[in-house]
């Protein structure tokens, strides 16, 4: 057997010693007296032995006491050399802790704060006793706390992260944390340092701000725009890039731009050099040769101006280029027409534009000459397009003509009148004396406009809007005075057309105004700029919502919140209204599709129908692919549709109301009561509900036979047997009333205002508890 026992003398402690101590004695004592008993008889020998042994033990004793003790006093002067070194380096660390700028803790494998540097008691407000009498989650907020036990975990792996922690005072700061474990005593600490981004951060949120601002404005001017790297790579394309190229920004990066922007010249067909390789290896800005054509994705060519120019860093040095180009295929298919048609319009035989600048060229001239004065009128035909759309193109064409021969038989000697395009007239007085001469000119063109012109056995009642302008009174410039006379123009239309307005400076501002209208709306699908809306239609005897009427919303990039009285004049006028006709269709289907799908009470869904919708061939059509689309069935879509749009078309109306019942969706007449509705008509209709216009419901609290005209229509409604909503409720007056007259529905401010959808799951929600 194999014994190896060393005594570790630095393991010696008073109680081992007291042990030890007692042990020996205890056996000296034991065997000692009876070991001596047994050789020695005599008594006085005994005596002697026993003291000798006595003494003998005491010295065996003390010299184990000396050894135990030095033993002892060794291990505990090495133990005060370690402590005084250990509290040396723990001053050194203290020292350059506190020197540190960043705030640094040690924290226990529990998460107590063991110490931390000045920085910190700085930073965080605390005293260094309140520090490290508290647990590390103290400084985080609520929502991080939970992820602490993860941090102690991983932390003596070493990590990196970002968070934010508190102060004494409650405020925030962000910071960059890096954690690792280490060892104090022996015992396992974590070591935080701490570094305040609060600086970094901003600087970070002001890059960010600037470069959303540069993406903002890339992404809402009218050309196309791509950069590239110094290689000719794509970096970015704006949304005209993509539109006119066919390319999409996320298909284009890292692409060659030579690969999506494919540029030949447009009479001899062969390749032109990018503007952006010239501009790369001249290092200037370079426009591109004309007759240059765009070859986009889908083959088709796009007649193109454009120009490019380098990038470069703060040293000077390229970094890219950017190219900026834009479709003038209009402007050039124009031109060509113009070289065709030379002088004259081919419909009319009137004069066109070209020769009109001329005539009027000559005629500012004579006038200037003779200190005399001429006037500009612009002509508008009143609701051509609704002719033209409902007779057919050749009748309208055959309407221009008729117009033509009548305005040009009005007209004096030596003044002209040439076809601007479409519907659009222009007439040049060339010698006038007063402002009155040119009034009275434009009231025999009105007057020609009293008898209606016969085409096909048909009689043809027709209007116009008449703008002028006057030299020099308004302006001596050829192409301001037809602007200015333009502009008057729409400001007759908007007095109700049939008349004639002289241009004042004032209209300028607001031909300005339309027309930076007309160019963010047809901007605004792409962009995403419109939502919807909804506001509840509600049962009157139960409360319950039973449907929600879609409205439309424009958040414009450059506007901000526009009322769409100022924007859906201008998308009927523009034809826009057709698109975005088709979103708001589509997106309210979507929506209320969703809310089903989600577990909400099925609900009807209104849709405003404009006018120019109704007319267009494709409705129906378009109507029947949106619910495929949707999966919306269709007895939950209401269809709202004006008095006048009812009663417009007759026959023709009757057939797309019929067709729309047949799918299964629901009619309404809004506003009812404010146009003049057929009675016959409106009895063989296949409507759902009437809609009583918001003025009458006003009128029930102002006692301007409010309550006469509204219990009228409530009643005709139930002779019909349909229902009636009443729009515009804002008091428990209006409410109440309705409720007696047996109205059916309402909707108004009085439960709640258009909301977005979010906050229509909220109504729904609440009234579900």
């Amino acid at each position: 057997m194999n014994f190896n026992c060393k005594w570790n003398f630095s393991k010696i402690t008073p109680l081992r010693i007291a042990i030890l101590y007692g042990l020996t004695g205890w056996i000296w004592i034991l065997f000692s007296d009876g070991l001596i008993a047994l050789i020695i008889s005599n008594q006085q020998e005994l005596l002697k032995l026993s003291t000798l042994k006595g003494g003998l033990f005491v010295l065996v004793t003390a010299i184990l006491l000396y050894f135990l003790i030095q033993s002892g006093y060794n291990s505990l002067q090495k133990s005060e050399e370690a402590l005084k070194k250990d509290w040396a380096i723990l001053e050194r660390y203290r020292l350059l802790a506190d020197e540190v700028q960043d705030i640094i803790l040690f924290i226990s494998p529990e998460g107590q704060i063991i110490d931390a540097n000045e920085a910190a008691v700085k930073r965080y407000g605390y005293t260094r006793q309140e520090l490290t009498n508290m647990p590390v989650d103290k400084l985080r907020l609520p929502e991080d706390q939970l992820t602490v036990p993860c941090f102690l975990q991983n932390a003596p792996k070493g990590m990196q992260f970002e968070l934010k922690h508190v102060c004494k005072d409650g405020s925030v700061f962000p910071i960059d944390v890096s954690a690792k474990g280490a060892t104090s005593n022996g015992k396992p600490i974590i070591i935080s340092l701490i570094r305040d981004i609060s600086e970094r951060k901003k600087v970070e949120a002001e890059v960010w701000l600037e470069k959303e601002r540069a993406q903002v404005t890339l992404e809402s001017i009218g050309d196309a725009v791509i950069t590239t790297d110094v290689q000719a790579n794509i970096e970015y394309f704006n949304p005209v890039a993509e539109a006119l190229t066919g390319w999409s920004n996320k298909e284009a990066v890292g692409l060659s731009l030579e690969k999506v922007f494919k540029i030949i010249n447009e009479e001899t067909g062969e390749s032109v050099e990018s503007p952006v390789a010239r501009s790369l290896r001249e290092g200037r800005i370079v426009s591109i040769a004309d007759q240059t054509v765009l070859i986009n994705k889908l083959g088709n060519t796009v007649s193109i101006e454009d120009s490019a120019a380098p990038i470069r860093d703060r040293d000077d040095t390229i970094i890219g280029a950017v190219l900026v180009f834009r479709d003038v295929s209009y402007k050039r298919n124009h031109m060509k027409e113009l070289a065709h048609q030379a002088q004259h319009d081919a419909l009319t035989g009137l004069p066109n534009r070209y020769l009109f600048n001329e005539h009027l060229k000559q005629a500012l001239a004579r006038a200037r000459r003779k200190e005399g004065k001429a006037a500009v009128m612009f002509l508008d035909l009143d609701r051509f397009k609704l002719i033209n759309d409902t007779m057919g193109h050749n009748l309208g064409d055959q309407l221009l003509k008729s117009v033509a021969e009548r305005i040009h038989q009005t007209l004096r000697e030596g003044d002209t009148v040439a076809r601007q395009g479409g519907d659009e007239f222009l007439v040049l007085l060339s010698e006038i004396k007063d402002k009155m001469e040119a009034k009275s000119v434009s009231e025999r063109i009105l007057g020609v406009f009293s008898k209606p012109i016969i085409l096909e056995d048909n009689e043809i009642y027709i209007s116009a809007s008449i703008g002028i302008s006057l030299y020099p009174d308004d302006s001596i410039d050829r192409e301001t005075l037809v602007k200015q006379a333009d502009t008057a123009m729409y400001y007759a239309k908007e007095r109700g057309r049939n008349n004639c307005q002289f241009f004042t400076p004032g209209l300028n501002i607001k031909a300005n105004q339309r027309l930076s209208t007309e160019n963010s709306l047809r901007k605004a699908l792409i962009r995403g700029e419109f939502v919807l809306h909804y506001q509840p239609q509600v049962n009157l005897d139960t409360g319950h919502i039973v449907g929600l009427e879609a409205l439309l919303r424009w958040n414009s990039v450059e506007f901000g919140l526009v009322s769409p009285a100022a924007f859906i004049p201008v998308a009927e006028e523009t034809g826009l209204i057709i698109p975005i006709g088709e979103w708001v269709l589509r997106t309210a289907c979507a929506q209320n599709k969703d809310w089903q799908d989600q577990g909400f009470i099925p609900l009807r869904i209104a849709v405003n129908i404009s006018a120019r919708q109704f007319q267009e061939p494709g409705f129906i059509k378009l109507v029947k692919q949106v619910l495929q689309e949707t999966k919306l069935d269709p007895q939950w879509l209401e269809l709202e549709i004006t008095e006048r749009i009812a009663m417009e078309k007759g026959e023709i109306t009757l057939k797309m109301l019929a067709a729309f019942k047949e799918l299964g969706i629901r009619i309404s007449i809004d506003d009812f009561g404010t146009g003049f509705s057929s009675l016959n008509y409106l009895s063989r209709m296949p409507i759902d509900t009437l809609k009583i216009g918001q003025t009458f419901i006003q009128d029930i609290s102002s006692g301007e036979n409010g309550k006469e005209v509204v219990t009228a229509i409530i009643q005709l409604a139930k002779n019909l047997q349909l229902k009636v909503i009443a729009e515009g409720v804002e008091t428990n007056n209006q409410c109440s009333f309705l409720k007696d007259k047996l109205c059916d529905e309402m909707q108004g401010y009085l439960f709640s205002k258009a909301v977005p959808s979010e906050e229509a799951e909220k109504l729904f929600e609440r009234l579900a508890k």
